[in-house]
């Protein structure tokens, strides 16, 4: 399983994901290394069809327009390893990377790109 680093958008971050089948099912783990801001509301896993997400979009808090993105689930933890069960309906294969973003403010705080 390739491993994926995060890179910064609104906010510092640390650490990488991967995703791997277990026991039938395909999981998002993120590195026990991953860190984001912590006092930042409201934030989600979510995939974006477009390998480069906020090229379309404006810094300092690169929002997302809306139908843009797939919510995966609420992230766990700020950091630390965690794990998500993606479900079937996401097909992997149309997506184009990972993000952790604030649904409250429209703010990215980091991406990865799916494929190196």
């Amino acid at each position: 399983m390739a491993k994926h680093s995060f890179r910064k958008a609104e906010a510092p971050v640390s650490g990488s994901f991967m995703i791997k089948k277990e026991g039938g099912k395909q999981l998002l783990v993120l590195s026990s290394d991953f860190k984001t801001n912590d006092m930042a509301p409201d934030l989600k896993v979510i995939f974006s069809p477009s390998a480069t997400p906020l090229a379309s979009t404006k810094a300092p808090g690169f929002p997302l327009k809306a139908g843009s993105y797939t919510i995966l689930a609420p992230l766990k933890a700020a950091s630390g390893a965690q794990s998500y069960v993606i479900p079937a309906s996401i097909d992997l294969g149309k997506q184009g990377s990972v993000l952790i973003w604030c649904k409250k403010f429209n703010a990215t705080m980091a991406w990865a790109p799916l494929k190196p």
